[in-house]
């Protein structure tokens, strides 16, 4: 079995630096895996030669334009020769439970995607899997904010959600052909939420698996800045038109 992680750059030569070497620290000697890092920057061909020569632990994708996650993503994904593949942020470190959350994954096919447990650099438990947001949860969503901060969720079960937020998203090749990846209409938001919503149509299970463990902080912009959050609202509206409000 092979594992193929996928992660994009956008001008985070240090992060994805850091990211790779989680990813060797907590690969057992008996896996193979690959690293793949798709390359939104539109580096120059002389930046390009740099990089190559001063990163020689992955395998390099330079896209010629920034489209984006998802398409990022699926360009990265198109040169990966895993059966296991793993969707990931540069800003993500791996902490504990990576080879076990791979043989829960294989132990059971109906399972298509399957994440792990977030925490940030201070050990806080981040809300890492939601329920697929339809104008009535957003509304709720964003009241409970208002009122009383955020929504309580359990992180110590492994259950089967909606969705998983796509900071790292790990499924079997099997899976991503079924749903024929990522849907590269969204911009940024929403497309971790479509991905899940297919995997589901197409009769695989999401599963959150609190006993594998990453860090990630998350900035949350679309909380914090306008320009994210017509982002964010053009992506929900159109995972609304496309699967419906319910």
């Amino acid at each position: 079995m092979k594992l193929s992680f996928i992660i994009i750059e956008y001008h985070s030569l240090l992060e994805i630096r850091t990211s790779c070497a989680s990813i060797r620290d907590f690969m057992s000697s008996e896996l193979d895996y690959e690293i793949i890092i798709s390359s939104n920057s539109t580096y120059s061909k002389g930046e390009q030669g740099k990089i190559l020569a001063e990163n020689q632990e992955g395998k390099w994708v330079f896209n010629a334009r920034n489209g984006g996650f998802a398409y990022a993503m699926n360009e990265g994904l198109k040169v990966a020769t895993g059966d296991v593949l793993i969707a990931m942020n540069p800003d993500v470190k791996i902490k504990a439970g990576l080879s076990e959350m791979i043989n829960y994954l294989m132990s059971d096919s109906s399972i298509g995607l399957i994440a792990p447990r977030i925490v940030s650099r201070k050990g806080v438990v981040q809300d890492s899997y939601r329920d697929f947001i339809t104008p009535i949860r957003f509304i709720k969503r964003h009241c409970i904010r208002l009122l009383h901060g955020e929504e309580k969720f359990d992180t110590n079960r492994i259950l089967q959600v909606d969705w998983v937020i796509g900071a790292f998203m790990m499924m079997t090749r099997k899976s991503y052909e079924a749903v024929d990846g990522f849907d590269d209409g969204y911009f940024l938001y929403c497309e971790d939420m479509d991905l899940c919503k297919r995997m589901h149509l197409c009769g695989y299970s999401v599963v959150y698996y609190p006993d594998a463990t990453i860090e990630y902080e998350g900035t949350r912009s679309a909380r914090r800045s306008w320009k994210y959050a017509r982002i964010f609202m053009k992506s929900l509206f159109r995972y609304w038109k496309k699967f419906g409000i319910k």
